[in-house]
């Protein structure tokens, strides 16, 4: 074998994935185990809430049901769901179940803030502030628990609390960073001065070091309850996205992946080309590692769930359209806006609509109506970042595996596109972090 045989672990909001990768770079195995969201969360409407100590246990059922044996691994990479606030005390206890990306609390601070420091947080992290943030989050405990904040020692992402149970270190890295709103995408360091301005402590920012570094070693006590090797390095690994592109091989700019899951996610990889004035609240801007510039993203909110929805009216066994060649004159149309549009206009009342039935229509033409609408709306995707710029499209995900809706996506993009063989591209992402920080 080429190389080390690394192990790569992924948070996910409802399982956490840990993947062999072999010394040739092939995925040996991939085995996951569930953990479950806090019923009701723990503090008002629009609270959505894990516990952090559910992900350990969570990477220690996924470790012990592979076949690799834990003790072989020369490496661990780490990556996880953005955007995840785990308040821990000085003795890495955690204080509370830690909000996700989906908790819809802090829009009201957020918007309570300054418009000049506002506005510095939107132009200086690229992005729009909104509840999404990490920000947003620790606002509002400051305000509904101010306590519990003052008794944090830090605050870190999903990923990075993984790596403080296996190492004992604590860090975090750009790429989970930035969406706090008050990281430098230049500098990749926290902007000290906003977060005091926002009324926050900078001390429980956490460090900031490359994904690819070593971001320390498994300790004892982590050795005995995941069977890892003592001392074995771990990497300080990156946010789901930004792995998912270095899963997929499409970190140089121009490359564009597309995850075809129950959303569509688009990561388009820039280089060192800036982050257009005109994609401002229509796509936000991400840091990748390696010291390969940052990535564009946008999401679709329909993409696997439209295939659900036509599934539960026409049977599990609904027969997909295996080489669909689509009709330009035929009349059915398929809106696509099951849960409201992504990108560009952010319109949650949005609503589907299938337009053009006749008594002849059948599950296969309505799959493949699905499947174009869909296509179309990458397009637009593409054409907001520009035609030139896309030079790869590579598709990842569950729907990756229906051919006929990749091929419908080649051919409205008039570009071809690849398959990545396994789907679990931001675990493959981690492993590969693994061994670049070894």
């Amino acid at each position: 074998m080429s190389g080390p045989l690394v192990l790569g672990l992924d948070v996910g909001t409802s399982s956490v994935k840990a993947l062999v990768l072999d010394g040739d770079g092939a995925v040996r195995e991939c085995r996951s185990a569930e953990h479950a969201l806090v019923r009701g969360g723990s503090g008002g409407a629009g609270a959505v809430e894990a516990e952090p100590e559910g992900w350990w246990d969570a990477a220690r059922r996924a470790i012990a049901s592979l076949e690799t044996p834990p003790s072989a691994f020369e490496a661990v990479g780490l990556t996880g769901n953005m955007s995840s606030v785990v308040l821990i005390d000085g003795n890495g206890a955690v204080l509370r179940p830690a909000p996700l990306l989906a908790d819809a609390r802090g829009g009201e601070q957020l918007a309570a803030l300054d418009a000049t420091l506002l506005a510095e947080l939107a132009d200086g992290s690229r992005n729009p502030v909104n509840v999404l943030s990490p920000l947003g989050t620790l606002l509002w405990l400051r305000e509904h628990e101010p306590a519990t904040l003052a008794a944090a020692r830090s605050w870190l992402s999903a990923k990075d609390f993984l790596r403080l149970r296996l190492t004992g270190t604590v860090a975090s890295d750009p790429t989970d960073a930035h969406n706090a709103l008050v990281h430098d995408p230049v500098t990749r360091r926290w902007r000290a001065d906003l977060i005091a301005r926002a009324g926050l402590d900078p001390a429980i920012f956490p460090p900031l070091r490359d994904a690819a570094e070593i971001g320390g070693s498994v300790t004892e006590a982590a050795a005995r309850a995941t069977g890892l090797a003592p001392g074995t390095p771990v990497a300080v690994g990156a946010a789901d996205m930004a792995a998912a592109a270095i899963g997929a091989g499409a970190t140089d700019g121009g490359a564009l992946t597309i995850s075809l899951g129950t959303s569509v996610t688009i990561i388009a990889a820039l280089g060192d080309e800036p982050f257009e004035p005109a994609w401002h609240g229509k796509l936000t801007y991400h840091p990748l590692p390696l010291g390969a510039g940052g990535y564009a993203l946008a999401s679709l909110l329909t993409g696997g769930l439209a295939l659900n929805w036509l599934r539960t009216l026409a049977g599990e066994r609904a027969e997909l359209p295996a080489d669909l060649i689509p009709d330009p004159d035929d009349e059915l149309v398929f809106v696509p806006q099951l849960a409201g549009t992504g990108t560009p206009d952010f319109e949650p009342r949005m609503r589907g609509s299938l337009l053009g039935l006749t008594p002849h229509t059948r599950a296969p033409e309505i799959a493949g109506a699905l499947f174009e609408a869909i296509a179309f709306e990458l397009a637009g995707v593409a054409r907001l970042l520009g035609a030139e710029r896309v030079t790869q499209v590579r598709a990842t995900g569950g729907g990756a595996n229906v051919d006929s809706w990749v091929q419908v996506i080649a051919d409205v993009l008039e570009q071809p596109v690849e398959t990545v063989a396994h789907p679990d591209v931001s675990a493959i992402g981690a492993a590969l972090l693994a061994r670049r920080a070894i």
